[in-house]
């Protein structure tokens, strides 16, 4: 008895195919993404570079929401959620950040609080080693990046909205 074992070496890739943009009109009042711009180097690479410009203070009460759609019969379904509780805590663990590969791209300073003002993207390219990129996530996402304000640094308690980000991707077989 002969066994045929096939492997397959497809490769798979995650573009961004879309601006960065906010949400709605309060986040546009609190953050300016129009010198942000999203560009490909070829068909399987895209960037983003610029400067994103935070209109309001981010503290050390600052919450990061990060949420994942995915397009499914013409509606996007809830994929992934991920809060980062204190935000300048995340950000001031520097290389001993479970985010730094992302970090890095984000010129925030390493200290918080940090002020209103224009923070670079420094040539942010989406890094897919440590996403779960293969053919049963192949498909068109929604990604929102929401900043909250908490409320005595409770996460879970109340929380006051400061702004929404909102990314399309693609994730896609080379």
């Amino acid at each position: 008895m002969r066994v045929i074992i096939f492997f397959s070496l497809k490769k798979f890739i995650v573009n961004m195919v879309s601006q960065l943009e906010c949400c709605d009109e309060a986040s546009e009042a609190a953050v300016d993404t129009s010198k942000v711009v999203v560009g490909r180097y070829n068909e399987t690479i895209a960037y983003m570079r610029g400067d994103v410009k935070f209109l309001v203070d981010v503290g050390d009460d600052t919450m990061v929401e990060i949420t994942l759609y995915k397009e499914a019969n013409g509606k996007y379904e809830l994929m992934y959620s991920h809060e980062i509780c204190n935000l300048c805590e995340e950000v001031e663990k520097g290389e001993n950040s479970n985010y730094v590969s992302y970090i890095k791209y984000f010129g925030i300073p390493d200290h918080c609080p940090f002020s209103a003002g224009e923070y670079p993207i420094l040539e942010f390219i989406v890094d897919t080693d440590d996403l779960p990129v293969n053919s049963n996530t192949v498909g068109r996402y929604q990604a929102y990046l929401n900043l909250y304000k908490t409320v005595d640094n409770d996460c879970k308690a109340s929380r006051i909205f400061l702004f929404c980000l909102s990314l399309k991707l693609i994730i896609e077989a080379d």
